[in-house]
């Protein structure tokens, strides 16, 4: 068990004992001192819910992950998202039009692997806004989050079916690029070429 915030309380009850103390009001080094105890309390509070945030943030974290770890659909749409991406870096690599590269989804209105793709747009538009609401911060999920995310909103045909004419429903995934794109640098943006912030008007 973490004695900080008993310490902490402990410092503080001190420190008002010693303000309150009408026959010590003129010592100028006990006030100093009171201050001091009460600074250092603060302080210790603050460590102590800023270490909290810290763990629950982390927790929230992996949670989220397990998402995309042991949810079928979602780790279909991933792996077809992926492969995309390395037939894309394939085709760069060779000089070939990527223009002909095909996601191995079907994209029908109708088809239940667009619905799928849908749940997983909406996912990411969900860490989006924890993110744009500072629930979660940027370095705490960009291990995890950041190639599944750039993967997603850089793929053309995402855009073209789902992103650019649904886009008043992603406004999250839309506000959160320009951040984090700009977090990572370009030279780490996956598809950087097709950026879903220029998709944007």
């Amino acid at each position: 068990m973490k004695k900080t915030p008993y310490i902490a309380a402990m410092i503080l009850l001190i420190a008002l004992y010693l303000a309150g103390q009408t026959r010590w009001e003129s010592d100028a080094f006990t006030n100093i001192v009171a201050t001091i105890l009460a600074i250092v309390a603060a302080v210790a509070f603050w460590m102590e819910f800023r270490s909290n945030e810290q763990i629950n943030e982390a927790q929230l974290v992996m949670e989220l992950n397990n998402q995309f770890i042991t949810n079928e659909q979602m780790s279909n749409v991933e792996w077809a998202l992926e492969k995309y991406y390395h037939a894309y870096l394939e085709a760069k690599r060779n000089g070939t039009d990527v223009s002909a590269l095909k996601l191995d989804l079907d994209l029908e209105i109708t088809d239940r692997t667009r619905q799928d793709l849908v749940n997983y747009l909406v996912y990411l538009e969900g860490i989006a806004t924890l993110v744009n609401e500072g629930v979660l911060h940027l370095k705490v999920i960009t291990e995890l989050m950041a190639y599944r995310y750039f993967i997603a909103v850089n793929n053309p045909i995402v855009q073209k079916y789902e992103l650019i004419p649904y886009k008043d429903y992603y406004q999250g995934c839309f506000k959160l690029y320009e951040k984090w794109s700009k977090e990572l640098g370009d030279d780490k943006v996956p598809m950087i070429e097709n950026a879903l912030a220029n998709k944007s008007e």
